[in-house]
């Protein structure tokens, strides 16, 4: 039996080229921003310039086999994201973020979240 290091499911990674900056707009944003509406992911993203699309070689992903690292971004994602919430107020968010290839985490957006009641 091979050993599989891609999924045909699985989408490809989107990457930046090193060193160039990038932005992504959206095609429209003003609905994620309407109270008590959820509208993340109904809307294109696209970047500036395009990304580069390659498939992700899961079976050299540490992520995925390193129980320390995965530890360590346990502990960090909590701490970022009390900061985060603690730089808008208190409120709850909706955090999107990144983490570079270096082990650094990027916030990329923040919104309130969206909390229905019943």
């Amino acid at each position: 039996m091979g050993l599989y290091t891609t999924c045909e499911l699985m989408q490809p990674g989107l990457f930046a080229r090193a060193g160039m900056p990038h932005l992504i707009a959206r095609s429209d944003s003003n609905g994620e921003d309407l109270e008590a509406f959820a509208g993340a992911g109904l809307y294109d993203s696209v970047p500036f310039p395009a990304l580069e699309h390659h498939a992700i070689d899961y079976a050299v992903e540490p992520l995925l086999f390193d129980g320390e690292l995965r530890q360590r971004l346990l502990a960090e994602l909590p701490e970022l994201g009390a900061g985060v919430e603690q730089a808008f107020g208190g409120v709850p968010q909706d955090i999107e973020g990144v983490r570079t290839a270096e082990g650094a985490c990027f916030v990329v957006q923040s919104r309130p979240q969206v909390l229905h009641s019943r």
